[in-house]
């Protein structure tokens, strides 16, 4: 029982560094981006040795797929849409609220541009980010719209473009403009008009 407990808690440490280590590797990433930034000038952030986040990671493109992965499990979840119980228009309207402010919240935004401007050099990268995130949450929906017009609850043919349509109306003008740094974050309540307006044209 003791070497459980005792397991336990090492995981946890570990997550809590390897947590610490890609909040680090982010700044430093948004700050030089990924050409010029080194495991050493990380490890220094880190204020630890360089062995530390070797343990980790084995170089800085093992860093940046790991951050990749982060936002990705982050889009993942937005989409674990229930199909029975609830109303879809309750779903979908609560589906648009997290997508809004989770593509438009600084890090996202931070991370794309930085996943833009580093395919540019490996389109392997984008190809990866895209499969990962993005085209698992396109699936999703479109199962989840699918299901809902075999159900009659919708008319919607083609679940495919139909959730090609919602994601596009959800990021409307708001998502380009953050991209190019033009506005600050959204405030709730005018996520909640973006969501409200998105669902009144669908």
């Amino acid at each position: 029982m003791n070497f459980q407990v005792s397991q336990g808690i090492s995981q946890t440490i570990r997550d809590q560094r390897r947590d610490r280590i890609l909040q680090v590797a982010r700044e430093v990433f948004f700050e030089e981006g990924f050409n010029a930034a080194t495991m050493s000038t990380i490890a220094a952030r880190l204020g630890g040795s360089k062995a530390t986040l070797y343990a980790y990671f084995k170089n800085k493109e093992d860093l940046f797929d790991a951050i990749i992965e982060d936002q990705c499990s982050v889009i993942e979840k937005m989409f674990m849409l229930e199909e029975d119980g609830v109303d879809i228009r309750t779903t979908l309207t609560a589906l648009g609220r997290e997508l809004v402010t989770a593509m438009s919240s600084d890090q996202a935004v931070r991370t794309m541009q930085l996943i833009i401007e580093e395919s540019r050099r490996n389109p392997e990268l984008a190809r990866r980010f895209d499969a990962a995130g993005p085209q698992v949450g396109s699936e999703r929906l479109a199962a989840y719209l699918a299901g809902a017009h075999a159900r009659g609850e919708i008319e919607a043919p083609d679940p495919v473009h139909a959730a090609g349509v919602l994601a596009t109306l959800l990021k409307g003008e708001l998502h380009f403009r953050r991209m190019l740094g033009l506005e600050p974050e959204p405030t709730p309540e005018l996520v909640e008009k973006l969501v409200e307006s998105a669902s009144a044209t669908s």
